[in-house]
């Protein structure tokens, strides 16, 4: 690649923040030995990837072609992977959200049906977690209840090979039941399945940068 083709001029809003900027990367690049073309580029980077290994690779993986599906499927599968039969524990409510507004832009049904077994191992698990709840209180007792209802119809769906498929309420059912099933892996092995079954993601501006966001809020919360 031509070397013009690699350059980028940075236009700033006033002269008194470019003169900010150039004398504090002048103290770094001076202080270090390290070209001023390099300290921009990194300081870049390391905003729009940020500076943790596991989000760089998603967002890096995002902008070479992968789907927000597979991101998404890498993302839950992590999260999956604690001890004792438990999540790490990360705030993944908004990609949850994100799954659910995308619904709305797929574009085709196109389902990767080997996942299914899995899943509805997955779901009657989540089925046992209810199952062992406190339902001395009548209001979360209907709560349960609704909630097994809504894995049995799950199951039922899933297990019919000429039903359809429809991904919105399983990502809704683990929104509404948040607070219940964040910190068990079950949770996120089922949204792991469910989003790499799902073909069709949308891969435009948008949605990469919408997931791009999501995955940049999580910052702070995975270890390097």
């Amino acid at each position: 690649m031509a070397e013009n083709n690699l350059k980028k001029t940075l236009l700033f809003s006033s002269l008194e923040k470019k003169e900010l900027v150039d004398n504090i990367v002048s103290d770094e690049s001076n202080s270090i030995g390290r070209k001023i073309s390099a300290i921009i580029e990194l300081t870049v980077m390391d905003e729009l990837l940020t500076k943790n290994n596991q989000i760089r690779f998603w967002i890096t993986e995002l902008y070479k072609g992968c789907t927000s599906g597979e991101i998404l499927s890498s993302i839950f599968d992590y999260n999956s992977a604690g001890f004792n039969w438990k999540s790490r524990g990360l705030p993944l409510l908004p990609l949850i959200e994100f799954a659910i507004d995308e619904q709305k832009f797929m574009k085709k049904y196109e389902v990767d049906k080997e996942p299914i077994t899995h899943l509805i191992k997955c779901l009657n698990s989540i089925h046992e977690i209810f199952d062992s709840l406190n339902k001395d209180d009548e209001q979360h007792s209907l709560k349960y209840t609704e909630a097994l209802d809504a894995i049995n119809c799950f199951i039922e769906q899933l297990s019919d090979e000429n039903e359809k498929i429809h991904f919105a309420p399983f990502y809704r059912f683990f929104k509404t039941h948040w607070n219940d099933l964040k910190d068990s892996m079950y949770t996120f092995e089922a949204l792991s399945d469910l989003a790499s079954m799902q073909k069709g993601w949308r891969n435009d501006n948008y949605s990469r940068f919408g997931l791009a966001c999501c995955l940049r809020d999580l910052d702070g919360y995975l270890l390097e």
